[in-house]
């Protein structure tokens, strides 16, 4: 029975001495993790696809229609004497969002993807949810590196600069060895990151014009409902307007400046139209103006 009891004293003496060898998550040890980051930039501009900005093609025709077409129904939505509700107003979104996914296939906002070079990456030994350990900064060719790291769970993390603000973008890693790849980051520098944009499209006629045509070089205002402040861009040679950098899922207003008869006064033409979720582009009002 002593010798039992001998025993078992030694047993637990050397479960405390090995337990007092682990070595916590952090420095000290041989092992590394590596890997990379790539940061995706947004100009906050839309663009046309190319076989769209070639003036005179179909799909310069077939995006004019989706917006006049897509105009109908803004009409019906907000100008119509009796406003359309419950299902009869779902029916015309459910159309509305046809549109706009034919329009998002012809245009794209400008992305481009490039090595992250002199970007922050954290790091928090264990698995605690508060601050972090340590950071580096990225090489020249966006490889960021965290050497002499003992064996345990670590999280990596590196920050998307969105326009609304930042958010982390968090890997788990388990450093079982000498050298773990501890994954890719792809964090966006967004200007136009979290919000979406409207492509429309306008005519002019002059005085002595017989025919509407492309209200090239025109200028279009936009401002968000119920908000006095205000944008302005020109229509481009195939007589398209461009918003970006809109919020998603609000009512704006677009407008121009009509002259019906010269020297008799100006009028603004108005239209609504409502954004959809962040990342989308829609089809806009179509405006018609005098020039005098």
């Amino acid at each position: 029975m002593k010798h039992t009891f001998i025993y078992f004293i030694g047993l637990s003496l050397l479960s405390v001495f090995f337990a007092s060898c682990e070595k916590e998550e952090g420095e000290g040890g041989d092992g590394s993790i590596v890997g990379k980051v790539y940061k995706i930039i947004d100009d906050g501009n839309i663009y046309f696809d190319d076989a769209v900005f070639n003036g005179g093609s179909k799909a310069v025709e077939d995006l004019r229609s989706a917006i006049i077409s897509n105009n109908k129904i803004l009409q019906k939505i907000y100008f119509s004497k009796n406003a359309p509700t419950g299902s009869a107003l779902d029916s015309l979104y459910i159309r509305s969002n046809y549109y706009t996914s034919v329009v998002n296939k012809m245009l794209h906002f400008g992305k481009d993807t490039i090595l992250g070079c002199d970007e922050d990456v954290f790091i928090i030994y264990g698995t605690h949810e508060y601050g972090f350990d340590d950071k580096v900064k990225t090489s020249f060719d966006g490889t960021y590196r965290f050497d002499y790291l003992n064996d345990g769970n670590y999280k990596i993390f590196a920050y998307n600069d969105n326009v609304d603000g930042k958010n982390a973008v968090v890997y788990d890693v388990k450093i079982d060895g000498d050298l773990v790849y501890g994954g890719d980051f792809y964090i966006n520098d967004g200007k136009n990151a979290n919000l979406c944009g409207v492509v429309g499209y306008m005519e002019a006629i002059a005085s002595k014009g017989y025919e509407y045509m492309p209200g090239v070089d025109q200028r279009v205002y936009i401002r968000e409902e119920n908000s006095l402040s205000y944008d302005d861009c020109r229509v481009d040679d195939n007589g398209f307007y461009v918003f970006p950098k809109l919020k998603p899922n609000t009512e704006y207003c677009v407008w121009a400046i009509t002259e019906p008869s010269k020297n008799e006064g100006l009028f603004s033409v108005v239209k609504k139209f409502k954004t959809g979720n962040a990342g989308v582009i829609v089809p806009g009002p179509y405006l018609q103006a005098d020039v005098n």
